[in-house]
């Protein structure tokens, strides 16, 4: 069950624990946060696509041991 309510300035959102992981709330939160900026801004389309670029690359930087620990182990 997903219960959703709004109070002041806050949106609460509740919904069992084991559907996802702290991390994945935290990134999607952050995701969210970065959307809000973004249409807020007055960044030009090419602007926007460096940003998202730059993301990327930083999300990759972050996630390569992982990917680099799963490689060894899946062979």
């Amino acid at each position: 069950m997903v219960e959703i309510t709004f109070e002041n300035d806050e949106a609460i959102l509740k919904f069992p624990k084991q559907f996802v992981s702290t991390d994945y709330v935290q990134q999607f939160l952050e995701r969210l946060r970065l959307e809000a900026i973004v249409e807020k801004s007055k960044l030009t389309e090419d602007q926007a696509w460096e940003l998202s670029e730059q993301l990327k690359q930083e999300w990759w930087q972050k996630k390569k041991w992982y990917v680099k620990i799963h490689r060894k182990t899946d062979l």
